[in-house]
């Protein structure tokens, strides 16, 4: 008997997998995470180990469990535990300056899901989606992946230009098109850390008004801010009508939690409950999320995590001023977890990030990070993750390789 191939084969899966898949490809998408050995690594947006609220999470389990365990134990349907949607709704009609129902929230297995789930909602191959660039690569490569046209607006030190927006969007509109929506992240950006100011999200909002789009707003780090509370959202300026806004208690809690919500118009966030397909996010981490919240636990956190990013930023220019300042310059973020380093010309990112690797020190660079490929000169520096008593040491050796590289140029 001959001898058969294995079904599962390249060949076969190539016949058999889905047009989402194919467009995505054999990689696997895998977001930053600690880097094995004894190497300092810039290149994760990750959270402060030190500063994870074990003994905050655990005590609201206990009271979870103590109190309410059967409900937190048993499905609650698609929009998510309503506890934790009441607490987002009261909390961030606060924030926001404008009323938010509880209808108006669902709970996402983190900011990712939610971005997930708007796509899955709204998009179709063939539909235009605006992005600023460079931008976040794994967002991108979800709208990418439901066959949508994205079309790359560039940004300048200030964020993402309004000017060069509306231009598209009137291109687009004289050719008969529309934008699906405009994909951004208007507060500590990542990965240039930018905070839009206020008459560019003013006007960012009349023109999806006046286009008839509207702007899906990623906000994981807003609330990450150092010396000043940032401009009002999309969300809040639109009053919650062209303006969508995705939120994780990754960067505020934990990663590992996998939480997070997307804020809109209620007939939207019906229409995103009634595509997904599961019972919801996990029930009794929204139960103890929502007790942190109700017991004050998480404001208390947030405020000491913008102390330790503040001091952690501070180190990193100083060293920055100290080892590098020859070779790039940066803009100070004012929150969030990301420095945005531009290299003197004649020194190419890529050239610095292998040098860099040779002296065990990692940092983000590449096209992934712009939706039209056309990478520039920049690195991306991490600070969140990085050990406070590593910061100095990683930034020295960073230095070491820019002046290899300049030496080489």
């Amino acid at each position: 008997m001959a001898e058969q191939l294995p079904y599962w084969n390249a060949e076969t899966l190539e016949e058999v997998v889905s047009y989402r898949a194919k467009i995505l490809g054999p990689s696997v998408w895998a977001a930053a995470r600690p880097d094995a050995g004894p190497i300092i690594s810039f290149a994760g947006g990750l959270p402060d180990i030190p500063s994870l609220p074990g003994e905050q999470i655990l005590k609201a389990a206990r009271v979870v469990i103590d109190r309410e365990q059967k409900e937190a134990l048993e499905y609650a349907g698609t929009f998510g535990t309503m506890p934790l949607r009441q607490e987002i709704a009261t909390r961030s009609s606060e924030i926001e300056g404008v009323p938010v129902a509880v209808g108006q929230v669902i709970i996402s297995s983190g900011s990712a899901h939610g971005i997930g789930m708007v796509c899955e909602t709204l998009l179709d191959p063939g539909d235009i989606v605006l992005t600023e660039s460079p931008n976040f690569p794994g967002s991108m490569r979800t709208i990418r992946s439901f066959g949508a046209e994205q079309i790359a607006i560039p940004m300048d030190e200030d964020g993402l230009r309004t000017d060069a927006l509306e231009a598209e969007l009137q291109k687009l509109e004289d050719q008969g098109k529309r934008a699906k929506f405009i994909y951004c992240i208007p507060t500590h950006q990542n990965p240039a850390g930018i905070t839009l100011p206020l008459d560019r999200r003013v006007k960012m909002v009349e023109l999806a008004h006046r286009y008839r789009t509207f702007i899906l707003e990623d906000d994981a780090y807003g609330e990450l801010w150092f010396q000043e509370n940032p401009p009002p959202s999309l969300f809040a300026l639109s009053h919650g009508d062209h303006g969508i806004k995705v939120s994780s208690f990754s960067k505020i809690i934990a990663t590992g939690l996998r939480m997070g919500w997307v804020m809109g118009p209620e007939p939207l966030i019906s229409r995103l409950a009634a595509v997904r397909y599961d019972m919801g996010s996990s029930v009794f981490q929204g139960r103890v999320i929502a007790e942190m919240l109700r017991n004050g636990d998480v404001d208390h956190h947030i405020a000491n995590l913008r102390g330790v990013y503040a001091r952690k930023l501070e180190r990193v220019e100083s060293a920055l001023a100290r080892y590098c300042g020859a070779h790039c310059t940066w803009r100070s973020p004012k929150g969030g977890f990301f420095l945005w380093l531009k290299l003197h010309p004649g020194m190419a990112s890529a050239d610095v990030a292998a040098a860099a690797m040779q002296r065990k020190v990692v940092v983000g660079q590449g096209p992934q990070f712009f939706a039209d490929g056309q990478a520039t000169n920049h690195l991306r520096l991490a600070f969140s993750y990085v050990a406070m008593e590593d910061i100095e040491e990683g930034i020295q050796r960073i230095g070491e390789a820019m002046a290899e590289v300049a030496g080489r140029a």
